[in-house]
């Protein structure tokens, strides 16, 4: 107890220097608080998502052709291993609400379904019967739409117009996911649910179903469970696949919660930082109170104790008022990032791991942070201390430029490493290239003689000084990179969608693409050519775990002049040739080659029908294809691997840009009640960087945030100055120095710290980046965005200049006679 006590004692003697430590590691518990909720919750969603649209089911029976007879349904729910099973159909239809809409944007998908109760649908029922006759819809589309639970809804179907009720009106799910304003329903079908026998009554299909999902017992055994359902399948004209929950065909954010992470990481480190250089200063001022410890029996063990008290207690602290803090603003983040996927996501923040982490972070960086410091405390030597026997500084500049220009090498290493080489290049050097930058100020008179007085003063204390200006340095240089990324990832979407859409338009439809089909297409005005391709989703093996992407079947004829992916290095016809030379090739797209983690040439474990078939890699491509998270595979080879696969997919070129809108108005036209999606490349383009802006101006956030950090930084490393110069101070007003001047040297010490910083991150920033762009395999282009950097300088500079307005009135509201007793 006596142990906290003297460290309480010691933490209230220096308020204002323990206050701003507190603040900055409350300021970082709350950044590092609020991205692993935003993560965590972020994932959870994710899952729960694909959950809810898979309806929490095992195997899918499908159909090998469009539908196949629904009294399979009977057989499966009556089969031991099976506990609920559920038939579904999807189909198209146009609504008319009597307003002025475009018929683009009243295209409605009705998921027909054999129980609206079951245990594999989970809908949370607002107003209405979801039994009822009608159609079920959810939240938001009731709200676009005006309409309430009993209303009428004039709908066009194949076999005529109906006035179909809304049964009900449901919370939004995964499954009724349409579009989130009327602007985006003119690429977007919106989303409902009725029973399948009206759906069958409405299109002619009675008996029919296109899919069986279905969960099994949960003591039952899989392999006997799957074999038990192919003797019940023997006969139909079906297959039976796993569901496997890949989130990465829909979300691809693991980069992303990988920046999150750093970014937000970063406040918490630079508030150990400030706490590294808070303790130091403070061995430093009480090595003769170290040295009376010892003489009077104080061991080393005990005088790190009394340290690592001061450190638990300044932790503690942070904890206590950063956590709250940190709910806020996870709150904020989420927000922020859901709201920029612009979908209709409803979410529980995750708290789970987050308040645990938290608290071990809060604790262990901070503790982590203190070693040398309290190390250092421990070995103060007694007699020399108490003698004042002058320490004999070692020459460490030297090696540490050397080692510094060292490491600054290894950033030529092709690969991600390097970019740790020149941070710590950076790190070690810093207090050489800051002496020099200060000396060059000092040499232009800047700020006259206050500015000169300023630099002797950061020259006299270069350590300390650099240790906080390198902090704000990489705030800047990390504000720069992540905003360089974000400006190529914008470019090089564009050039990327262009390069590998396929053509002007890309549509689907829910029955299979005949050639009388494209024949009709083909005659509307204004197209030059239309095709149809095959895809087929399958699973495939990693070490880790079982994924699920789509294989596209490539036409040679049609790639050559309208290609769905390319390579940099390779032309088309090179990369068509090794697909038909190779019957079991494969091209992955980058985003696949990456989580797949082979060699070229290496195999690829697919499973189909739960056979394993193994084939070949031959290449890595680009593509805007479910954002590269996909294979290509010749089409001849792709019909012999999959003989029972049907067209849904098809590609439209034009003559002219201008009339893609009217081709498109042609299409839902020609097919409204089996057009699943029509979108052009234009449309695609706008939905791809519509979040962009939102998640960009989530890392602005969490980088001011740091930037903050490292202004308090600054903050107190000049209050620590000016308390180690008061008497000096004193003397200079006592030899007519007035305050203004004072303040002016404060400021000028200040303002060069932050021109240091600001300088060195922003040089940083561009090396990181174009360092960047040689080592990473992605189309990563070099981009300086030239208004994140005048903003960074801006900040930089500002809040130097802000940190010093504390110091400065500090300074010169010493009583000159008290000032002059101070040791």
């Amino acid at each position: 107890m006596m142990f906290w006590r003297v460290s309480w004692r010691n933490l209230t003697r220096k308020k204002l220097r323990s206050f701003f430590t507190i603040l900055s590691i409350l300021i970082g518990v709350s950044s590092i608080f609020a991205v692993v909720s935003t993560v965590e919750t972020a994932k959870d969603v994710t899952t729960k998502r694909l959950e809810l649209y898979t309806g929490n089911a095992d195997y899918s029976i499908l159909a090998n052709s469009y539908t196949f007879p629904d009294r399979l349904l009977a057989d499966i729910q009556q089969d031991g291993h099976v506990q609920a099973a559920i038939g579904v159909m999807h189909k198209q239809a146009k609504f008319d609400l009597g307003g002025s809409q475009n018929p683009s944007q009243t295209s409605l998908r009705i998921t027909g379904l054999s129980s609206i109760q079951n245990e594999l649908l989970t809908l949370e029922v607002i107003s209405g019967k979801p039994t009822n006759d009608g159609i079920v819809i959810p939240r938001s589309t009731a709200q676009l739409w005006g309409k309430s639970a009993g209303d009428l809804i004039h709908l066009q179907l194949p076999t005529g117009d109906r006035q179909v009720p809304i049964a009900a009106i449901v919370k939004d799910t995964p499954l009724l996911e349409g579009p989130v304003n009327w602007e985006e329903a003119s690429s977007k079908s919106w989303r409902a649910l009725s029973s399948l026998q009206a759906v069958q009554h409405w299109y002619g299909l009675e008996g029919q179903v296109q899919e069986i999902r279905l969960q099994f017992r949960e003591q039952a055994d899989e392999q006997a469970s799957v074999a038990s359902l192919r003797n019940t399948t023997a006969g139909y004209p079906v297959y039976l696949e796993k569901i496997v929950l890949d989130e990465k065909q829909t979300n691809q954010l693991e980069e992303l919660y990988l920046m999150l992470y750093a970014i937000g990481g970063l406040a918490m480190i630079i508030s150990a930082f400030i706490l590294y250089n808070t303790l130091y200063v403070s061995v430093v001022e009480r090595k003769n109170e170290i040295a009376v410890m010892k003489t009077v029996g104080f061991i080393p063990a005990q005088i790190k104790k009394l340290f690592l008290c001061e450190v638990l207690i300044l932790s503690l602290f942070g904890l206590l008022f950063g956590i709250p803090l940190g709910f806020g603003l996870a709150t904020v983040m989420q927000e922020g990032l859901f709201n920029s996927f612009q979908t209709n996501i409803s979410y529980s923040p995750s708290y789970v791991l987050t308040l645990p982490i938290t608290i071990l972070l809060g604790l262990c960086i901070p503790l982590v942070a203190s070693l040398l410091p309290v190390s250092y405390a421990s070995k103060v030597d007694v007699i020399a201390t108490l003698k004042q026997v002058p320490t004999q500084k070692k020459a460490h500049t030297k090696t540490r430029v050397i080692v510094g220009l060292v490491l600054l090498l290894g950033m030529f290493v092709n690969s991600i490493v390097s970019l740790l080489f020149l941070l710590a290049g950076i790190t070690l050097l810093f207090p050489f290239l800051m002496g020099q930058l200060i000396r060059l100020l000092k040499a232009a008179g800047f700020l006259g003689y206050e500015g000169k007085v300023a630099s002797n003063n950061i020259l006299r204390t270069i350590s300390r000084s650099a240790n906080m200006s390198v902090i704000l340095a990489f705030a800047i240089c990390l504000g720069l990179f992540v905003s360089s990324i974000f400006t190529s990832v914008e470019a090089n979407i564009e050039s990327e969608v262009n390069r590998s859409f396929g053509g002007n338009l890309q549509f689907s439809t829910e029955t299979p693409l005949t050639s009388e089909k494209l024949g009709v297409i083909k005659q509307f005005d204004g197209v030059q050519g239309v095709m149809a391709y095959k895809e087929k989703e399958v699973l495939w093996s990693s070490d880790k775990k079982t994924n699920r992407f789509t294989i596209i079947g490539t036409d040679a004829d049609w790639y050559q002049s309208h290609p769905l992916f390319y390579d940099t290095q390779k032309n088309h016809i090179d990369l068509l040739r090794l697909l038909k030379e190779q019957s079991d090739g494969v091209l992955l797209g980058d985003y696949a080659f990456r989580e797949w983690g082979g060699k070229v040439g290496d195999p690829i474990t697919i499973i189909q029908n739960d056979q394993e078939k193994v084939l070949t890699v031959l290449g890595k491509v680009g593509t805007s294809q479910y954002g590269g998270y996909t294979a290509f595979m010749e089409a001849n080879h792709f019909d012999k691997l999959f003989p029972d696969s049907e067209p849904y997919r098809g590609l439209i070129t034009v003559g002219e840009l201008s009339v893609e809108k009217r081709v498109k108005d042609s299409l839902l036209q020609t097919f409204p009640f089996d057009l699943e999606r029509v979108q052009t490349s234009q449309e695609e383009l706008d939905k791809q960087k519509r979040a962009l802006p939102g998640i960009q101006a989530l890392f602005n956030g969490l980088l001011l945030i740091s930037i903050i950090v490292a202004g308090i930084g600054i903050l107190n490393t000049l209050v620590m100055n000016v308390m180690d110069r008061v008497r000096e101070i004193g003397v200079m007003r006592a030899v007519a120095f007035t305050a203004g001047q004072v303040t002016k040297s404060i400021v000028g010490e200040s303002v060069m710290m932050g021109i240091c910083g600001t300088l060195m991150g922003i040089i940083t920033g561009i090396l990181m980046t174009y360092v960047n762009t040689l080592t990473m395999e992605t189309a990563a282009s070099f981009v300086i965005p030239i208004d994140t950097l005048i903003l960074s300088a801006i900040c930089g500079i500002l809040i130097s200049l802000l940190a010093a307005v504390i110091p400065a009135q500090k300074a010169v509201r010493y009583r000159l006679d008290q000032a002059l007793k101070q040791d």
